[in-house]
């Protein structure tokens, strides 16, 4: 089963920039939500989301932890994750997203 969770009050964001083969940019927005209790267990989940980036599906990711801590960490590891090291994004006009290494 695949439940659809909210992103809620977004707690921290980043715009990146995406350059297209042709020259075209467009705004690519990270966000991530305030951590949740899950309703159906004793864990906690983050909500995040990429908006804007050709190819990722825009909608809300819940990344789970044992905690509102461990889930914030793990939701924040994402973004290294699917991000670094793709061709054509920039933060601040630089190719360093500044988002931290996948696995840290």
């Amino acid at each position: 089963m695949s439940a659809e969770y909210e992103l809620g009050q977004v707690i921290a964001s980043r715009e990146l920039a995406f350059t297209a083969p042709d020259g075209t940019q467009l705004p690519v927005l990270l966000e991530v939500g305030v951590p949740c209790r899950d309703p159906e267990g004793p864990d906690w989940y983050c909500p995040c989301r990429i908006t804007g980036y050709p190819g990722v599906i825009d909608r809300v990711t819940a990344i789970f932890g044992v905690d509102s801590l461990q889930a914030l960490q793990c939701a924040l590891t994402r973004f290294p994750a699917e991000l670094n090291g793709v061709e054509g994004l920039t933060f601040l006009g630089e190719t360093d997203l500044m988002l931290g290494k996948q696995g840290s």
